[in-house]
């Protein structure tokens, strides 16, 4: 059966079980103002951002795939798809009043899930940290995950001697407990100062003002590519992992089933491996493994 004449008949199939949204739907709403509005976070290189005042990043060809389908579905060609700024703070609220149709990226948590439901996930990523390159070894190590050089202790070591550090951290990402006690273990005793964005931790660290900054991976390694900071890394451990998806209305089964949809044919096809290295690079064999993992079978 064809793409979407099979789409077509699932979303029949929802209907009939009963399973679409009470009132209008994502669907139906799209049909009659015969516009499809889509939000996003223009500050979060690089999964979405603004460029030339229009909306970019990893996520944004996402979202115009789930355009595509849209008109296609509605046989509305001529359907309007407008991109929308949203700030964190507001976008779950934007999509739960209608104000979007679409949110092109956010991690899903239990909290967010109370005002909008999430596609199949469109990204794993997580926590990692930068450091400076001229940063304390046994912090380094420690950090990278990299077990202690086994040495004769000696009297008045270094290694063997408190270590106090600064860890900087974006205003509300929690640090893992088990970090601190690790550090702990090797002695060293860390300070948590809280910065107020990316930019602000870099700046901090690049200074001197911290010995590590923790932020998403991704966008860790976006900004360090793209700042003037020299000196400052980020290492490849991922301190907790998250998965990105797309946001929609809660209890909207018949426009998710489409977003799902688009999403797992995507998946399957070279398109995907060539969106990612456009954005993070080439995706090695876990990050391929990851999208045929969660990519849904028809």
């Amino acid at each position: 059966m064809k793409p979407a004449s099979l789409l077509s008949a699932l979303l029949a199939g929802a209907l009939v079980a009963g399973t679409a949204a009470v009132g209008a739907g994502t669907l139906d709403k799209a049909r009659a103002a015969a516009k499809f509005t889509i939000g996003y976070n223009k500050d979060a290189r690089p999964f979405s951002y603004q460029s030339g005042g229009k909306p970019a990043g990893y996520a944004i060809p996402l979202c115009d795939k789930v355009a595509e389908a849209l008109k296609a579905q509605l046989n509305a060609p001529t359907l309007v798809v407008e991109y929308v700024p949203v700030t964190l703070d507001d976008a779950f609220r934007a999509v739960d009043q209608g104000r979007i149709d679409l949110l092109c990226g956010a991690v899903p948590t239990l909290e967010r899930r109370t005002l909008v439901d999430f596609s199949i996930p469109i990204l794993l990523t997580g926590t990692g940290v930068a450091v400076r390159s001229d940063a304390p070894l046994r912090l380094t190590d420690a950090l990278a995950g990299r077990d202690p050089v086994d040495a004769p202790v000696w009297r008045g070591s270094t290694d063997q001697a408190p270590q106090h550090v600064k860890l900087a951290v974006v205003a509300g990402l929690p640090l893992e407990k088990v970090l601190g006690t690790h550090l702990k273990e090797r002695r060293i005793y860390a300070d948590v100062v809280q910065v107020k964005d990316p930019e602000a931790g870099l700046q901090l660290l690049a200074g001197g003002g911290a010995d590590a900054f923790f932020h998403d991976r991704l966008l860790l390694v976006e900004a360090v590519g793209s700042s003037k900071a020299g000196g400052v890394k980020v290492l490849d451990r991922l301190f907790r992992r998250d998965f990105v998806a797309l946001g929609t209305r809660r209890n909207d089964d018949e426009f998710r089933l489409l977003v799902d949809f688009t999403l797992s044919r995507l998946y399957r096809t070279q398109d995907m491996s060539a969106l990612y290295t456009r954005h993070f690079g080439p995706p090695n064999p876990a990050v391929l493994d990851f999208f045929d993992l969660v990519a849904l079978p028809d």
